[in-house]
């Protein structure tokens, strides 16, 4: 199996230990403490969580509740059935790559290479398919993330999609997860695909070294009102900043940046004065900065980019 982390952005966490039902005596828990009372409560249909004892293991640092939950389940399972690993939507969401919300809830989706495996449970899915490439990701077993891209090509749209293959391929989360090249040679491989054409379209728009989901989106919204792409963190050089500044997307040879700031740029503190930095530092490179924010009316910002580069 081959053995995929992240190696600067996790922390250890305590969990619950897990535990199959009709293991509980080997773990000195009575029947009453497991059926009527809050100590042991379902994970999946017959494995349990052990409150009152709990096991220290990796977990990335930027994960919440709704990760936590989506990994016990995945535990679970895999007490249950030994030989399954997350798919699809599930592995996505133990990679942190965005989703939209038909995606983002707690379906349980498994897969494996065993024809004959039957899984019923709800909210559980299982894939059966021989074309399965194993990996471990923070000690949770998973398809390799080129794997977990290409199932979801029949179930987003472009956008989404490419918002997805920017997470993986990017460093949202610390280190890139999958290359361009990984993407392209799964797709290569001699099966068939629902998605084909929009995997093969998303992949000529995926992008290295994209930060966010707001990029992706900004970026994909200047091709389709027409503009050209803007490069992904152009490389300025700053004597003001001592190096060289990479604000989110640019137009080089305009001088011209755009920067999404979200919420979280204007609620910290040193968030917002390093973009302020970052901002003086680019106008005293002779860059022209345009802010780009949830509430920014796309229309003039439309005409201000299409003035900066002379399209009328």
């Amino acid at each position: 199996m081959a053995r995929m982390f992240n190696s600067r952005q996790w922390e250890k966490r305590d969990y619950p230990r897990l535990f199959r039902t009709r293991q509980a005596g080997e773990f000195g828990i009575t029947r009453h403490q497991m059926l009527n009372t809050p100590r042991c409560p379902i994970v999946l249909p017959g494995v349990r969580m052990d409150r009152n004892s709990t096991e220290s293991l990796r977990t990335p640092k930027w994960a919440g509740d709704a990760w936590t939950w989506d990994s016990l389940r995945l535990r679970a399972a895999r007490l249950k059935f030994p030989n399954v690993f997350a798919d699809g939507a599930t592995a996505a969401r133990i990679f942190g790559w965005p989703l939209p919300p038909p995606l983002s809830n707690d379906h349980l989706h498994l897969c494996a290479d065993d024809r004959n495996m039957r899984i019923r449970m709800p909210r559980v899915s299982l894939r059966r398919t021989p074309y399965l490439t194993r990996a471990e990701w923070l000690d949770l077993p998973v398809l390799m993330p080129a794997e977990v891209f290409i199932t979801l090509g029949a179930r987003l749209n472009l956008d989404d999609l490419v918002m997805v293959g920017d997470a993986g391929v990017g460093n949202w989360h610390g280190p890139a997860q999958m290359s361009i090249d990984d993407i392209t040679a799964a797709l290569q491989a001699p099966r068939r695909l629902r998605g084909r054409e929009t995997l093969l379209e998303a992949v000529r728009l995926i992008r290295p070294g994209v930060d966010s989901p707001q990029e992706t989106g900004l970026r994909l919204w200047t091709l389709r009102v027409g503009l050209p792409e803007p490069t992904v963190h152009p490389q300025v050089a700053s004597d003001l900043a001592r190096g060289v500044i990479e604000p989110d997307l640019g137009y080089e040879e305009e001088k011209l940046a755009l920067e999404y700031d979200s919420d979280l740029h204007r609620e910290s503190t040193k968030q917002w004065t390093r973009d302020s930095e970052r901002d003086e530092a680019l106008v005293d490179a002779g860059w022209t900065v345009l802010k780009v924010t949830r509430m920014t009316d796309y229309r003039q910002l439309e005409a201000k980019i299409r003035r900066k580069l002379g399209l009328g």
